[in-house]
C-alpha cells in the first residue's frame, strides 16, 4: 500500500529536494536538480520507480518530525525490542564555479536509542523516471556505486550491503548506543565514507544554515501568531526549500503527477517556476522580513523580459531559467495509487496568462518601497510589463487555473492587468518618474469593464469570466491584490456567495464548472486560505481562526500542505508540498494575527439596525403580527413577493417599525408550544426582512447592504434578534448558516433556550428572504401549522423544481444544495422531495431514488421587480 501524501516530509539543498516517508523510505528524489529526471520515484510506481529505504524488520511504528526551525527531518522507530532515530538532511556546502551550483550530498544518520533493533537497508536507484536500471558496483566495506548512462550515484555506509541485480540490500543488527552513517553523493565515482564526528559536524552546520536564514526576519511577529506560529515557520522553510540558487526561481511544488483525484487524470508536473506562484510566494516572504529572495528573483526576471523579443514573459520556466517545458507522458509508470498518466513537462507554459504581470508588480512595489537604489536597473523591465498589460488586456487568455480549452475573458486576468498598471503608477510616483503613456486611462477602462461585465447581478458576486454566472475562487484575490477593498459590499457579497456554493466543510473549491477533463478535483487549499484572509480582513475573526485551525489539521504534525484536500476522504491531494498553499498560509495567518491585534483596539461593533417607533405602545401580539404580514401579502405583493415601491407609498415602513419596536415589551415565555413558537418566529423573520429592505433601500439586492441579515432585526425584551439569529439560531436549532462553521448563537447566549430542536426542515420553504428565488410570503398560524408548512413546500417546489423522467434528472431549488436539513445525501433529498409532489412523481422517485441525478437551479439574489 502506498504512503499517503501526508506521510512524507521534505528535505533539500536549494537545488533539489527529497521526500522521506514515515517508513524511512526516500521515494522521490530528482538529481541533480528538482526538475531533473528522478533517481527514486517509488512515489509514482512502487515496483519500477526506485527507492532508498531504512526500515526496521518486523512490527514497528514511527513518528516523523523536524528538528526545531530547520529542514532536518527525524524519524523515530519503535519495535518490540528497541527504538532508533533516523536523521535525514541534505548538506549545503558553498556553491562552486560560475554557475553557483552545489555538490549534492544526502546524509542519513542512524542512532539506536535503547534496546536492540534490526534494520533493513534497501538501495534501489532507478534513473530517468524508472526507465533505467543502473549497474551497481559493490565496494566492500565502503558502499556501492550506481551507474547508468551519464548518471552516477555513490552510496557510502558503515554497514555491509549485498548487490542483487539493480538493488543493494543489507540487514544490520544494532544495539543501544550504536550509530551508522550513510552518505549519498551524486556524480561521485566511488564511495567516500564519512565519520560519525564529521557527520555530526555537518548536521550542526546544516541546522545553523536554516535557523540563521529563518531568523533574518526583523519583524518579530512570530510570537504573535499563537497556535499558527509553528505552521508559519514551516511554511517559510518550505518556500525556501523550493527556491533554486543562484537564479532565485522557486518550484511550484516538489513533485510531478500527484493526482487531484485518486485514479483520475488531473496529474501535472509542478517542478517548475511559475512567475505568478513565485512572485506571490516571495511577496509573502517579504512581508515577514525576507528581502533578498525578492530582490534576486526580480533581478533575474528583468533580464528575462529584456531578452524577450515581444517584451513578454512565459507562464513558467525551468529552474535554471530556460523556457523549454515540452509535456509528455511516461506510460511505463503506473502513477500514484494507479493515477495515470504520469506527466513531465507542462503544456501550460505555452499559454497566455496576462495576470502574471500584476503579481510581479506587487512584489516589485514592495521591494522598491524598501530599497530605491535598485530602481534604475529594475524600472525598464517593470515598464515593459506595464506596457504589455496596457496593450494586451483586451485579449482573451487562459488565466490562473490554466483550463485546457479555448481562451476566455477571465475576470481574474482583467483585474490583475488593472493591478499591473496600478502598481506601475504607484512605483512611478514613489520614484518621481514619469509613468508610461496611457497607463492611467487603461487602468480606468479596465476597472470600469470589470465592474460591468465581471459582476453578476443574479449571483451577486464576481464571476469567472465576463457575462457569466460561474463562481471562481480566484475572485478572493481581487481584495488581496487591492483591486477592491475587503469591506466593499460587492466583495462581501462575493465572499458570501463563494462560501455558500463552493465550500465543503469550510474548504473551498476553485470552481464547479466543466473544464473539459473527466472527474473533479479536491478543494483547493490556497483558495481556502485566501478565504481566511478575506474573513479576517472583514472582521470575521473567530470564523477565520477556526477555519485556519482546520487547515492546520490537514497539514498534520509536519505542517506540510499539498495543493488540494479531499474533505470526504480526509486526505491531501495534488503535488506536494505546494508553494501556493504555503505562501497563502503565511498571508492568512499574518492577516489573522493583525486582525486580532486591531480587534483589541477597536470599539464594540455597531448594534443592529433596529426599528424606531414611539415608546409606550403595547406589544404586538403574535396574531397581530400574522395579520400585518397577511396584509402585506394580500395588498402589496405579487405572487407572494413584496412590491416594495407599493409598500413604501402605503406607509408600511412606519407601520412595520411600530409593530417591531413594540416587541420590546413582548414576553416570549407566553409562546406555549412548538407550533406557536415556529409560527411566531417565521412570521417575525419575514416582517424584519421586509422592514429592513424598506428602511435601508437596497437598489438591486439585499447583498448591497453589508451583512444585511445580521443588521435586520428587532429587540424583544432585553435581547436583540437579527434575521440571521432568527432563522439559523432559533428556527434551525442554532445550526451554522450555509458555508459557515460557527453557529450564530455562541455558548452561554441566553437566546439559546429559544432554539427549536429538533428543527423542521420545512421552515426553510416558509421563510421569506427578500430575493427573487426566495419562497413567497407564507403566513403561519399555530392551529394549521402542519398543513401550512407542507403547503408552502409544495408551492415552492411546484414553482422552482423540475423533473425530467426521461433523463432521470431532478432539478431542485438551490436551497437544497445549501442546507442539509432535508437530507445529507442525494437519496435522502430525493425521498424527502417525493413526499411533497404529486402521486405519480412521488411513486417514481420512491421506487428508484438512486436513479435520479440531482441538479440545483441558480439562485437569483435580486429583489423582486417593483411596479412603478
Amino acid at each position: 500500500m502506498s504512503n499517503s501524501i501526508s506521510d512524507y516530509g521534505i528535505i533539500g539543498n536549494l537545488q533539489s529536494v527529497a521526500l522521506v516517508g514515515r517508513n524511512g523510505a526516500i521515494d522521490w528524489l530528482c538529481l541533480p536538480h528538482i526538475d531533473s529526471p528522478s533517481v527514486f520515484a517509488a512515489l509514482l510506481d512502487r515496483e519500477r520507480g526506485g527507492t532508498f529505504s531504512i526500515t526496521p524488520e518486523g512490527e514497528w511504528d514511527s513518528t516523523l518530525s523536524y528538528l526545531d526551525d530547520s529542514n532536518v527531518l527525524t524519524a523515530r522507530f519503535r519495535t518490540r525490542s528497541g527504538s532508533c532515530t533516523l536523521t535525514d538532511f541534505l548538506t549545503l556546502p558553498e556553491p562552486k564555479g560560475k554557475e553557483g551550483l552545489r555538490d549534492f550530498v544526502l546524509l542519513r544518520l542512524i542512532k539506536v536509542d535503547n534496546g536492540q533493533i534490526r534494520l533493513r537497508v534497501r538501495f534501489s536507484p532507478r534513473f530517468d523516471y524508472g526507465s533505467v536500471i543502473p549497474e551497481l558496483t559493490l565496494h566492500p566495506g565502503r558502499g556501492v556505486v550506481a551507474h547508468g548512462g551519464d548518471t552516477r550515484v555513490a552510496l557510502s555506509c558503515t554497514g555491509e550491503l549485498a548487490v542483487r541485480g539493480g538493488d543493494a540490500e543489507g540487514v544490520w543488527d544494532l544495539r543501544q548506543g550504536d550509530r551508522a552513517v550513510l552518505r549519498l553523493h551524486f556524480g561521485a565515482r566511488e564511495p567516500d565514507p564519512v565519520s560519525e564526528g564529521r557527520a555530526e559536524h555537518l548536521l550542526v552546520e546544516t541546522l545553523a544554515f536554516w535557523r540563521d536564514w529563518l531568523h533574518t526576519s526583523g519583524t518579530g511577529f512570530f510570537n504573535e501568531l499563537g497556535p499558527h506560529r509553528v505552521p508559519v515557520i514551516r511554511s517559510l522553510l518550505v518556500l525556501k526549500l523550493l527556491c533554486f540558487e543562484p537564479q532565485g526561481t522557486m518550484a511550484a511544488a516538489a513533485t510531478t503527477s500527484l493526482p487531484e483525484a485518486i485514479g483520475g487524470v488531473r496529474n501535472w508536473d509542478y517542478r517548475y517556476s511559475w512567475v505568478r506562484d513565485t512572485s506571490m510566494a516571495l511577496t509573502a516572504l517579504f512581508e515577514v522580513g525576507h528581502f533578498d529572495e525578492v530582490q534576486s528573483y526580480l533581478g533575474w526576471l528583468e533580464q528575462v523580459i529584456l531578452k524577450s523579443r515581444r517584451n513578454e514573459l512565459q507562464v513558467m520556466y525551468r529552474m535554471d531559467g530556460s523556457g523549454k517545458l515540452d509535456e509528455h507522458e511516461l506510460p511505463h509508470l503506473e502513477g500514484y495509487r494507479g493515477s495515470a498518466p504520469v506527466r513531465i513537462g507542462n503544456q501550460a507554459s505555452e499559454q497566455k496568462q496576462f495576470s502574471i504581470y500584476g503579481h510581479v508588480l506587487i512584489a516589485a512595489h514592495l521591494a522598491l518601497s524598501r530599497n530605491r537604489d535598485t530602481a534604475p536597473r529594475m524600472w525598464q523591465g517593470l515598464s515593459l510589463m506595464c506596457d504589455f498589460a496596457r496593450d494586451h488586456w483586451r485579449e482573451a487568455d487562459w488565466s490562473i487555473w490554466e483550463i485546457r480549452g479555448e481562451p476566455r475573458h477571465y475576470v481574474h486576468s482583467k483585474s490583475m492587468c488593472w493591478v499591473t498598471l496600478d502598481r506601475g503608477l504607484r512605483i512611478a510616483r514613489h520614484l518621481g518618474l514619469p509613468p508610461g503613456v496611457g497607463w492611467e486611462a487603461a487602468r480606468a477602462e479596465i476597472g470600469s469593464e470589470v465592474q460591468s461585465r465581471g459582476w453578476s447581478e443574479t449571483r451577486q458576486a464576481y464571476t469567472m469570466w465576463y457575462d457569466c454566472d460561474t463562481l471562481d475562487g480566484s475572485a478572493l484575490l481581487m481584495s488581496i491584490s487591492d483591486f477592491i477593498p475587503y469591506d466593499d459590499p460587492r466583495m462581501l457579497a462575493t465572499v458570501e456567495a463563494l462560501r455558500m456554493d463552493l465550500t465543503e466543510d469550510g474548504f473551498l473549491y476553485r470552481y464547479r464548472t466543466d473544464d473539459g477533463l473527466p472527474g473533479r478535483d479536491g478543494t483547493f487549499l490556497a483558495c481556502t486560505l485566501w478565504l481566511i484572509t478575506n474573513l479576517a480582513k472583514q472582521g470575521e475573526i473567530e470564523e477565520a481562526d477556526l477555519l485556519l485551525g482546520r487547515v492546520n489539521q490537514v497539514g498534520g504534525h509536519l505542517h506540510l500542505l499539498a495543493e488540494e484536500y479531499d474533505p470526504i476522504w480526509q486526505e491531501q491531494l495534488g503535488n506536494f508540498p505546494q508553494a501556493f498553499s504555503h505562501e497563502a498560509y503565511i498571508v492568512a495567518a499574518t492577516a489573522l494575527a493583525n486582525a486580532k491585534a486591531d480587534e483589541r483596539r477597536r470599539p464594540e461593533p455597531p448594534e443592529l439596525f433596529l426599528p424606531e417607533a414611539p415608546h409606550g405602545k403595547a406589544a404586538a401580539t403574535p396574531q397581530q403580527l400574522a395579520r400585518l404580514l397577511a396584509e402585506v401579502a394580500r395588498d402589496h405583493a405579487e405572487e407572494g413577493h413584496p412590491d416594495y415601491g407599493r409598500l413604501a407609498r402605503a406607509g408600511m415602513r412606519e407601520r412595520l417599525a411600530e409593530a417591531l419596536a413594540s416587541l420590546v415589551a413582548f414576553d416570549l415565555d407566553s409562546l406555549q408550544d412548538v407550533a406557536e413558537r415556529t409560527s411566531y418566529w417565521c412570521n417575525l423573520h419575514a416582517l424584519v426582512v421586509i422592514h429592513a429592505v424598506l428602511a435601508l433601500k437596497p437598489r438591486v439586492s439585499v447583498k448591497e447592504i453589508p451583512k444585511f441579515y445580521r443588521k435586520a432585526g428587532c429587540r424583544i425584551g432585553r435581547e436583540e434578534y437579527s434575521a440571521e439569529a432568527i432563522l439559523h439560531g432559533i428556527l434551525r436549532g442554532n445550526r451554522p448558516a450555509p458555508g459557515w462553521l460557527l453557529p450564530p448563537l455562541p455558548p452561554g447566549d441566553p437566546r439559546l433556550h429559544r432554539s427549536i430542536r429538533p428543527s423542521d426542515p420545512r421552515v426553510l420553504f416558509a421563510v421569506h428572504t427578500a430575493t427573487a428565488s426566495s419562497p413567497p410570503i407564507t403566513v403561519l398560524t399555530p392551529a394549521t401549522l402542519e398543513a401550512d408548512l407542507s403547503s408552502a413546500l409544495r408551492r415552492y417546489l411546484g414553482r422552482e423544481a423540475r423533473l425530467d423522467l426521461a433523463e432521470r434528472k431532478l432539478t431542485l431549488p438551490r436551497i437544497f444544495k445549501w442546507f442539509d436539513d432535508p437530507g445529507r445525501t442525494a437519496h435522502d433529498v430525493a425521498v424527502f422531495v417525493a413526499g411533497y409532489t404529486d402521486a405519480d412523481t412521488a411513486r417514481e422517485i420512491r421506487e428508484h431514488p438512486e436513479s435520479f441525478q440531482l441538479e440545483y437551479a441558480q439562485y437569483d439574489w435580486r429583489l423582486t421587480p417593483r411596479r412603478r
